[in-house]
Parts: C-alpha cells; sequence; structure tokens
C-alpha cells in the first residue's frame, strides 16, 4: 500500500481540469400540446468543451418561476472553472435550497452531464437551433 502526501491530490488529474464556462442561456417557451398550460424551460451551457442541454416544464400555475433569481445563481458558475471547484459550488447551492428555487441547479448539472468535452463539431446546427429557440421564446436569459 502506498501513501500519498496529501498535496499530491491537490495535483490530481480532476483537480487540474479546468474548462471555461462562456455562457448559459435559458429559453422559455410556451408548451406545444393542446392540453399542456404551460412552458417547456431549456437551458443550454457553451463552453470551450461543448454544449450542453437540458429542460423542465413549468405549469402555467406555477408563480416561483423568476429568471432574475436563476440569473442570480447561474452567474457564480460562468468563467474557467475546475471540476473540483464546479462540484463545491453546486454542492454549496444546493445546500442553500431553502433560499432558492432548485430548478435552476438541477438544469444546470444536467446539461452539464450532456457536455462531451469535446471540440464542437457541428456549430452550424447549434447555432440554427439557437435562433429557432430564440424565436419562439416568450422568455430569454443569457448569462455571461
Amino acid at each position: 500500500m502506498t501513501i500519498c502526501p496529501s498535496n499530491d491530490f491537490q495535483n490530481s488529474p480532476t483537480d487540474s481540469m479546468i474548462f471555461q464556462i462562456q455562457r448559459i442561456e435559458i429559453f422559455v417557451i410556451p408548451a406545444l400540446a393542446i392540453d399542456a398550460n404551460g412552458y417547456r424551460v431549456c437551458l443550454r451551457i457553451s463552453s470551450s468543451r461543448g454544449y450542453g442541454w437540458s429542460e423542465i416544464f413549468v405549469d402555467d400555475a406555477d408563480i416561483s418561476f423568476d429568471l432574475q433569481d436563476w440569473e442570480h445563481q447561474l452567474a457564480t458558475f460562468v468563467g474557467p472553472i475546475s471540476i473540483h471547484t464546479l462540484a463545491e459550488q453546486i454542492s454549496s447551492h444546493l445546500q442553500q435550497s431553502t433560499f432558492y428555487d432548485q430548478r435552476a441547479i438541477y438544469l444546470f448539472t444536467n446539461a452539464l452531464h450532456q457536455v462531451n468535452f469535446l471540440p464542437d463539431s457541428d456549430s452550424d446546427s447549434e447555432v440554427d437551433e439557437e435562433l429557432i429557440l430564440r424565436r419562439r421564446a416568450v422568455a430569454y436569459l443569457s448569462v455571461r
């Protein structure tokens, strides 16, 4: 058995993996189903390692949905960040869940899992999809 000094853990590949979250976008789109009264809320992460998507349905009667609150929560994740620091920030936000709407962090973490960590190979289709979503959206938020 080998025992590593504690400072070796600080230089592990996970801690040194830094990537840049360039933008987090929220699209609020009216539900398309006739019997659905509400909105699709889509979150898109643009990063130096690729894109990630996530979405939820928000009912029309849900009065707790506040994009300004979401912007405040999500702004802390934009910029260069290590995986270790990111995990700590997400954990901190979840511990404060009584003060915040957890759905913003839920969408963010789900979208983060979708980031492929590979260079973007089809940026034209991503731009086209973003334009379609922006046209359909009744509310839009871009956090940079």
